[in-house]
């Protein structure tokens, strides 16, 4: 959403005082306008400035902390993070940036970031108290601080004191805001910069504080650490799940009440990344209005991680049974050589536990829930990536288109769930992800916000781009895996022979049993059908990217942009539902056959193998 303004109420140099705008020429030659606040209503203020926000709802990013205070380390870290991330997020999301105006500490940073890439913050509006600052045509005053050289647009209020501009900041910014979305950035700061941050938290604002700023960036972020944050007691599990945590103490008893306030009601964001991109996803998502997208990521984010969980799981299984089976083995010829009542109880109760493995794994479906629920992530991954291409590419489309497609991506998230809950899936826990969104991602992707609408250039970075780099990079860990598992097998078998050779031959049986433990857990992770499936993808996204990239200028328009998403995820969800197949087919003979090796170390029972409600 970009912000126009214009120099049609520009008077002269010399202002009347009674709130008429005034350019400002400064001596890096970008012009700036100024307007005196002479008791005006915020929205008037911003009228006048030619800033008119939009009816439905505009996004504001308000700059708060230190000026001169803000040095050493302090204005080193706010130097990596806080311009970049302003910048960037400013770009994507259109939002208007409010800050001190001034040309130290925080202001400056942004400033500066203004300076280099303009076009990325296009209106940037400092507010300072008239009776402190200077600027081109007001007079020379070494009492008085210049005002910063970058910005677009200031509005000076009636005070000669510091902070007596706080009021005036946050009623701008909510005037502008209206009924769009506010957030504010905190690095450093002290007195002026607690009230403005006050002010905001009363508004609901969510405020993202830089660590390691010093001054109240820094106070605030060790009372959250202390007094909102829960600690966990030392050998925790040994602990009742409520008391795993120390209680923290109670917020009354911090001494300050403005701090007190902001600690116990404000929507307080710790930024400890030193990435500026990390920053800039994280203020971009909180300032667009996408429910249903958001919503999106949600179920991704919760089947995602429930999938990751749910693979590890099963992998220990699969490896512990086989393990055990290899130990029984090698306990069982040492029991025939040297028995032992020890040894014939830990011969005997080995298999047991093997079997109650078996048993445990059966009855929580742990590999049928892991497929399905990664497959419903994919599956609603691809909708997110349909859905941010068809806005991107129909960025003029009207608002009811756009909310067609919303309903459109409702409707398709509803289809996912619903299949999702007749499959073994819905068989237990489906505790909602309850970390930051959008979820960590990787390579171009991971300083996406997750929610700005994709051109084709963006798609092809963050979609196919990512993926091949996805692909390549699991089929050279696959293969690894693959190479040492077949090595380990022959060696087994060599060493079989080896022993037979040398007239060892009860020991064959060991060898014999780690051999086939070896190639059994491999064929479980399906991982030859698996780089297969991973190379043939690749392969096709390739061609799909070099196809685009062949065509003329004249030739790349939005129904060729459509061609190329609807290719990219035809092949993605081809590829899923392959995988799908062959992982639901090895789980269900997987299961079959540890049943019938349970039944037998259980002779006085018949296997009884649960077949899954669904494998799609």
């Amino acid at each position: 959403m970009g912000v126009t303004w214009d120099y049609r109420f520009v008077t002269s140099i010399t202002d009347s005082g009674r709130g008429e705008p005034t350019e400002i020429l400064f001596g890096n030659g970008n012009r700036a306008l100024l307007v005196k606040d002479p008791g005006l209503d915020p929205g008037e203020l911003l009228s006048r400035l030619g800033l008119q926000p939009d009816p439905s709802g505009s996004r504001v990013i308000i700059v708060c902390g230190g000026a001169d205070d803000l040095n050493g380390t302090s204005l080193t870290r706010a130097q990596a993070v806080l311009g970049d991330a302003v910048s960037a997020a400013s770009q994507v999301t259109g939002a208007v940036v409010f800050d001190g105006g001034t040309s130290s500490g925080v202001m400056a940073i942004t400033g500066a970031a203004r300076a280099s890439r303009p076009w990325t913050m296009p209106v940037h509006v400092g507010v300072a108290p008239a009776g402190l600052v200077s600027y081109p045509g007001c007079g020379p005053d070494s009492e008085r601080v210049p005002l910063e050289e970058n910005h677009s647009h200031f509005v000076l209020a009636q005070s000669s004191e510091w902070g007596g501009e706080t009021s005036l900041l946050i009623g701008l910014s909510a005037a502008y805001a209206a009924q769009g979305r506010a957030v504010v950035v905190l690095a450093g700061g002290g007195r002026v910069s607690k009230s403005e941050i006050l002010e905001s938290v009363r508004r609901s604002w969510p405020v993202f504080v830089i660590k390691g700023t010093s001054g109240i960036a820094d106070v605030i972020l060790e009372l959250r650490e202390a007094y909102r944050t829960p600690h966990r007691r030392a050998a925790a599990w040994l602990w009742p799940r409520k008391f795993k945590y120390r209680r923290p103490p109670p917020l009354s008893s911090i001494p300050d009440p403005e701090l007190r306030e902001i600690v116990s009601e404000g929507d307080i964001r710790p930024v400890t990344s030193p990435e500026p991109g990390q920053l800039a996803r994280q203020i971009a998502w909180d300032l667009q209005d996408e429910p249903v997208l958001k919503d999106a990521w949600q179920q991704f984010a919760t089947y995602d991680y429930l999938a990751a969980r749910l693979q590890t799981a099963f992998t220990r299984f699969q490896a512990g049974i086989l393990l055990l089976g290899i130990l029984v083995t090698l306990l069982a010829l040492i029991q025939a050589h040297a028995p032992t009542t020890a040894l014939h109880w830990v011969v005997v109760t080995i298999p047991i536990l093997a079997a109650v493995l078996v048993a445990v794994a059966g009855r929580r479906a742990v590999g049928q829930r892991w497929v399905m629920l990664r497959a419903a992530a994919e599956a609603i991954k691809a909708e997110i990536y349909w859905y941010r291409a068809l806005i991107g590419g129909t960025h003029q489309a009207s608002r009811a288109e756009h909310a067609r497609h919303q309903r459109d991506l409702a409707a398709h998230l509803d289809h996912i769930e619903n299949r999702l809950m007749h499959t073994d899936a819905s068989s237990g826990p489906l505790t909602p992800y309850d970390g930051p969104l959008p979820p960590e991602m990787y390579g171009a992707g991971r300083d996406d916000d997750g929610l700005s609408p994709l051109d084709a250039d963006r798609y092809l970075q963050i979609r196919i781009a990512d993926q091949l780099a996805y692909y390549h990079g699991r089929i050279r860990s696959l293969s690894l895996r693959r190479n040492v598992f077949q090595l380990l097998a022959i060696a087994a078998g060599a060493s079989g022979a080896i022993l037979a050779a040398a007239g060892l031959y009860v020991w064959i049986g060991l060898t014999s049993a780690a051999a086939a433990a070896l190639l059994a857990y491999l064929n479980s992770l399906q991982v030859d059908n698996t780089i297969v499936t991973y190379n043939q993808s690749a392969t096709k996204l390739a061609g799909i990217e070099r196809d685009w990239r062949a065509l003329g200028t004249g030739q790349l328009d939005s129904g060729a942009f459509e061609k190329l998403v609807s290719r990219s995820e035809t092949v993605l969800t081809g590829e899923l539902t392959g995988w799908v197949q062959q992982m639901s087919d090895t789980m269900h003979e997987l299961k079959n056959k540890q049943a019938s090796v349970a039944s037998q170390i259980q002779p006085g029972r018949a296997a009884e193998p649960t077949e899954p409600r669904s494998t799609a």
